[in-house]
């Protein structure tokens, strides 16, 4: 039988930038790639900034109180083959124990409104930006790792368990059992990445030329200072910085960020959309978005 999604995924991508649009306002801008296609700066507003992106996975009810987090291993391993600040986080649902199966069944038998839980005013514990939580795709790739291994090439519609959620259980099980990898929530994913992310973290830096200098490393507590001065700058500009030539800095292996060519002729051919099935049995789609934080939105902490 096939197994139900709790959530789905379009809805959670609606979710997510709703929530990104309230919390940056008109500081952030958005873009959701066709599948098989890389980032390309173009998209991009011509201010400083950076850029990050976002795949989106639901869980499915494996049976009454339990759920699972199902990716596929070629969309996996075809993420990994990019360039580090090109990878995407993966972001999905850690459901609570008020989940019997899916979640509009779970919010009707409480009394709320399934329409509002994209929303702060649907109550603790029910925001989904309550129970979102976000992993770095070498993260997820570490715990599959002998999955990844043996599959070895960017061949979709190959599922694999990342993770059991099971409300009988205190604590989730990893892949086959491996070490439980550091779980990052969705609101202090974003008040991070407001503190130039953590060291080691996929990301474009968005710059303006004269700030920085080709071949020269700049360390991940660089970033701080980069983004002030380039804030400082843009805002004081009636144009906000868009005529601003721009180079694009990406993090290293070794920790460091260096000056790269431009992107804009890096983008891989999309692959034809998979269809989305409601019953979670295809898991080859890309629910993949990208986000662009202006520099000044990476000055003011809020606490969303």
């Amino acid at each position: 039988m096939p197994r139900s999604v709790s959530v789905p995924e379009k809805t959670l991508e609606h979710w997510s930038s709703q929530y990104i649009t309230y919390r940056f306002r008109s500081l952030a801008a958005q873009w959701w790639p066709a599948s098989g296609e890389d980032i390309d700066v173009r998209w991009l507003p011509a201010r400083p900034g950076k850029a990050v992106q976002l795949e989106l996975k639901t869980t499915t009810v494996a049976r009454p109180g339990v759920h699972d987090v199902i990716v596929d291993l070629g969309q996996l391993w075809e993420y990994r083959q990019r360039p580090l600040g090109r990878q995407p986080f993966y972001a999905f649902p850690r459901p609570d124990s008020a989940w019997e199966g899916k979640l509009t069944a779970a919010a009707l038998a409480h009394g709320r409104a399934i329409t509002e839980i994209g929303f702060a005013r649907s109550g603790p514990g029910w925001w989904f930006a309550d129970w979102m939580v976000v992993l770095t795709a070498a993260q997820v790739a570490a715990v599959l790792d002998k999955e990844l291994a043996a599959h070895g090439s960017k061949r979709r519609k190959k599922p694999e368990r990342l993770v059991r959620f099971d409300r009988s259980s205190s604590e989730p099980v990893w892949g086959n059992g491996t070490t439980a990898p550091s779980l990052v929530g969705w609101r202090d994913y974003w008040t991070i990445l407001q503190s130039c992310g953590r060291s080691g973290w996929p990301q474009l830096i968005r710059l303006p030329v004269w700030l920085v200098q080709t071949g020269v490393p700049y360390s991940h507590s660089d970033l701080g200072a980069l983004f002030r001065e380039a804030a400082t700058y843009s805002g004081a500009t009636s144009q906000a910085g868009t005529d601003e030539p721009l180079v694009t800095l990406e993090p290293y292996a070794d920790g460091t960020y260096q000056v790269t060519p431009t992107l804009a002729d890096i983008v891989s051919v999309p692959e034809e959309d998979a269809i989305d099935d409601e019953d979670g049995s295809d898991q080859t789609s890309d629910y993949r978005q990208v986000a662009f934080l202006d520099a000044r939105a990476l000055q003011a902490k809020q606490n969303w």
